[in-house]
């Protein structure tokens, strides 16, 4: 399925990271690593307004400065799950 701005950008993929045995995301980790690595995470980006679309090639800061949300915020989020899971 392609989104409507005409970018083409198929987002049926699934992720192919575990979460349990991968180190978090940082803010040089792009916004197409991060979809792929989680289906939580990109939920959370989409929740915070990073564009998971034509912006799949930005990284974690510039897509946060983009949407004008603090980096810090982004990655607390992203990283939610991967964070719970590692407190276990």
């Amino acid at each position: 399925m392609t989104h409507g701005c005409g970018c083409h950008h198929d987002d049926t993929a699934t992720p192919d990271r575990a979460t349990s045995d991968v180190a978090l995301f940082t803010a040089d980790d792009t916004v197409a690593e991060v979809a792929r690595g989680s289906a939580e995470a990109l939920e959370a980006m989409k929740r915070l307004g990073l564009n998971h679309c034509c912006g799949v090639h930005l990284t974690l800061a510039e897509a946060a400065a983009s949407a004008g949300v603090a980096v810090s915020d982004v990655l607390e989020a992203v990283n939610a799950r991967r964070l719970t899971e590692a407190a276990k």
